[in-house]
């Protein structure tokens, strides 16, 4: 006979269980994958049977597994498995890091780094060598004159500098006649020569930088090596364990996985190695958005597998396509309503990626063929402009429970959010862009205006379940559970929105989990913490929900569980 005892039992600690009136319990059951009961410690004490174990939390708190609306996990893991410089002080700090690389490597191999610093410390460089600038190739040339040696521009700054040594330009034949293209400043000396500096204001970056195997732009440099299918896997894999030790279960990558990391998922839910649940969209590449056939065929091969809410099963799941719009409100490139300040200093109103008639034509026909959309809109201008298209194609065939994305959106109207309301759109966004970002928000669009960026606040009064991601900068949940509360400025400090914005702690963690949850169409079977749902759970060292919010950041996470097997633990159930 089955016994109906729980194999596990947590309690002695607050649990959030994020059901529909925010419950919190003292005590949790778990049975094979699921969970049993949640309520009153001593009902599901006594519920205990010989074999069932029983962990005291001692006051530690639980919450449902973080859900992450778009993390972009295998972009995470390849800049964790290639060589960084980690926010250098000096360029003896940079050269101390390319001497140790160009120990490792062969004479003559190329050693590709990641961006000199991450946001938001990469807005303080290259002050923070000095007056000197930015290392040169003449640098780079004393500890690497053999090995070429390129870093990669900062994605999601204008401009990023990308840097190479002279073994690199002299392999890629540039010199002092060298064109720039298009948005990219070539850095020269007083002679006219090279310098190695390459300042790229575009987006996607044209120079080589990590998303270069996928996306088009290697200018100057496409003799760089393409990522090897062998260091997508270890950085898939890397990023993986890096988000099971962050407490995060589940993530939703709107903007698509490429054609490499899905063989990598795939191959880990196969061999059931796969730790965190993914859904993801697949990606319809802006370079088709003027190739109608090309870009037809893709709809109709990818109709064939991940039509409806998707193909696939708890653990991994792939629906839908995706789309981008406009470009990025990191560079000052978001479609805006108005007018303002690029990162060149100009007054427009943004980028619009193709024509509205273009754009529309390529979204009907995908939701004609029975496929899901979720387009990348950050500017208000392009947020009017596709939820038009939306209401269009519900006109010809209703889309409210197909649950179409809009992501990024920092900016949305009040008739924006009644639309998404009534179509049943889901807005993804992070209050990470503000840390990150919210120098160039202040400079580009003003106070006002950037005090209303991703109003998280006034999406859910006006009833919409906006999802809470991190777009990976940074992935930690914990940090971006504390950086939805404070809205801060990573740079001045700055709070922005508050307290017209201010959330409740348990809005925060609804929006961090349910509510991502159903991006995914996830919501029934995780999300939050009720008999019958998966066991996705994370034990924190201390309670988010009530200690100051200064101390939030301090938390760590002690324990994650995946259908109620640890993928994480630091001694709890160990």
């Amino acid at each position: 006979m089955t016994s109906l005892a729980p194999d596990l039992i947590l309690h002695n600690g607050p649990i959030y269980t994020v059901n529909a009136g925010d419950d919190v319990a003292e005590a949790l059951s778990i049975r094979a994958e699921e969970i049993v009961a949640v309520g009153r410690a001593a009902d599901i004490l006594a519920s205990a049977g010989d074999g069932t174990r029983v962990v005291d939390l001692q006051g530690r708190a639980v919450v449902p597994g973080f859900v992450d609306a778009h993390p972009h996990m295998d972009d995470v893991g390849l800049q964790m498995v290639l060589p960084s410089f980690n926010n250098p002080k000096s360029i003896d700090d940079v050269l101390a890091v390319v001497a140790r690389e160009v120990s490792k490597r062969k004479p003559g191999e190329w050693i590709v780094f990641n961006p000199l610093a991450g946001e938001p410390e990469a807005f303080s460089y290259p002050q923070m060598f000095g007056a000197g600038g930015w290392p040169t190739r003449h640098d780079l040339d004393k500890v690497s004159p053999d090995n070429p040696v390129y870093i990669q521009p900062q994605l999601m700054l204008a401009p990023g500098a990308a840097i190479a040594n002279t073994a690199a330009l002299r392999a890629a034949g540039l010199g002092r006649d060298t064109i720039a293209p298009e948005g990219v400043v070539v850095g020269r000396d007083d002679a006219g020569e090279l310098t190695g500096v390459f300042l790229d204001y575009n987006f996607p970056k044209v120079m080589p930088d990590t998303f270069g195997g996928f996306h088009p732009g290697r200018a100057l440099f496409p003799m760089i090596p393409p990522l090897t299918p062998e260091l997508v896997y270890a950085g898939v894999e890397t990023a993986m364990r890096a988000f099971n030790r962050a407490g995060i279960t589940a993530i939703y990558e709107g903007h698509g996985i490429p054609k490499g990391p899905q063989r990598v998922y795939l191959d880990l839910w196969a061999r059931k190695k796969l730790t965190v649940r993914t859904y993801f969209v697949i990606s319809y590449p802006v370079s088709l958005y003027n190739d109608t056939a090309a870009g037809d065929r893709l709809i109709a091969e990818t109709a064939l597998y991940a039509g409806g809410d998707g193909f696939g099963d708890d653990l991994l799941k792939f629906g839908g396509l995706g789309f981008s719009f406009d470009s990025a409100t990191a560079i000052g490139a978001s479609l805006m309503r108005q007018p303002y300040v690029g990162a060149r200093g100009h007054l427009w109103t943004g980028i619009q990626l193709t024509s509205d008639d273009n754009f529309s034509g390529i979204l009907t026909r995908a939701a004609r063929a029975g496929l899901r959309l979720q387009v990348q809109c950050a500017g208000g201008g392009a947020i009017d402009k596709v939820l038009a298209m939306f209401a269009e194609i519900d006109r010809e065939q209703p889309i409210r429970d197909k649950r179409f994305v809009i992501e990024h959106c920092q900016f949305p109207s009040a008739d924006n959010m009644a639309m998404c309301r009534d179509l049943g759109v889901i807005p993804t966004s992070t209050t990470n862009f503000l840390w990150n970002y919210g120098w160039v928000y202040l400079k580009s669009f003003g106070d006002k205006l950037a005090a209303g960026a991703i109003p998280f606040r006034d999406w859910l009064d006006a009833g919409v379940p906006v999802a809470q991601s991190t777009d990976g900068r940074p992935y930690d949940p914990i940090f971006s559970f504390w950086q939805m509360l404070a809205r801060r400025d990573g740079v001045t400090g700055h709070a922005f929105g508050l307290p017209q914005q201010k959330l409740t702690r348990h809005e925060a963690l609804r929006m961090y989990t349910f509510n991502a949850a159903r991006a995914a169409f996830w919501e029934h079977r995780i999300g939050s913490l009720e008999p019958g749902k998966l066991a996705d759970l994370v034990v924190l060292s201390g309670d988010i929900m009530t200690m100051p919010e200064g101390d939030i950041r301090n938390a760590k996470v002690l324990a994650t569980l995946l259908a109620g097997k640890p993928v994480h633990d630091t001694g709890l159930f160990g």
